[in-house]
């Protein structure tokens, strides 16, 4: 499993000083980077996003947990007064390197929704924007961590505070519980058709049709979904292949191990999702 992490530091500097000690664990095989990014909060206290790398599959779906952390660290407050506009600004200049960003109009619960999709638990999250206090930065990343020693050193010598979290992947749970519900509520409906009087065959239709309608929007995010799922599972098998030829000892024997374990993760989530899109094909015929 993949983790999050939040390295908060003094000022901006540090931080960049933080993102080379992380590229020079993955350069010596103790970690695998495979996306990353700064947010700072000014000394107004506006939460901007300075710097987020990682292009492809991963970045994508990373600038969309940044984008979701800017809103979040710049406050309930700032977001209700649009004050939080010179971070998702700073932020949206980056979706023109191909980065997505979620959506940053529909308010604080807009952008919790985000990090869930992420992966991301949001707790950490509120206890990062407690420690980000105007002035300060925060490198955000994506690792693959197989001992945790060597980061936990490089954060101490920079003074920082380091959060670490495995990401939870759980969308594909909702669709495919999503999905579940729905041809249940379809097939309880055309039961009620089957012993409804006329009068009430209008109404029911229309509920049939409006069901059918929902089935038909999750089957295209069972699409759009597997699709993610298979780009980044490649970027990550990738990235993983490189350090494997790097490491050696016990970290490249671990890396091995994550490897194998990371295939078979992907295989249970896409399996998941095939059977939802099974159900969806059967109920649309």
């Amino acid at each position: 499993m993949d983790k999050f992490i939040a390295i908060v530091c003094d000022d901006e500097a540090t931080a960049y000083k933080a993102t080379e000690a992380l590229k020079d664990l993955h350069r010596k095989g103790d970690l695998v980077i495979y996306a990353h990014g700064i947010i700072t909060k000014d000394l107004d206290g506006v939460a901007v996003l300075k710097k987020s790398e990682d292009e492809g599959p991963i970045g994508t779906a990373f600038g969309m947990l940044m984008g979701a952390m800017v809103g979040v660290l710049a406050g309930p407050a700032a977001v209700a007064s649009g004050a939080a506009i010179a971070g998702s600004a700073a932020a949206a200049s980056a979706a023109t390197t191909g980065m997505a960003l979620g959506s940053m109009s529909g308010g604080l619960m807009g952008m919790y929704r985000d990090l869930w999709v992420s992966g991301i638990d949001v707790g950490v999250v509120d206890m990062v924007a407690t420690e980000l206090t105007p002035g300060k930065s925060c490198l955000v990343a994506s690792i693959e961590e197989v001992w945790t020693t060597p980061l936990d050193v490089k954060v101490k010598e920079l003074a920082g505070t380091l959060y670490r979290k495995p990401r939870i992947h759980v969308e594909d749970d909702q669709i495919a519980a999503e999905m579940t519900e729905l041809d249940r509520e379809l097939s309880e409906l055309d039961a009620e058709m089957e012993a409804a009087m006329d009068e009430m065959a209008d109404d029911i239709n229309d509920k049939i049709d409006a069901t059918r309608e929902k089935i038909q929007q999750t089957n295209d995010r069972i699409d759009k979904r597997m699709d993610q799922l298979d780009a980044e599972h490649e970027a990550r098998i990738e990235a993983l292949e490189a350090q494997i030829t790097t490491a050696a000892g016990d970290a490249k024997a671990k890396f091995v191990k994550r490897k194998s374990e990371l295939i078979a993760d992907y295989h249970e989530r896409k399996a998941k999702l095939q059977k939802a899109s099974r159900l969806a094909a059967d109920a649309l015929l």
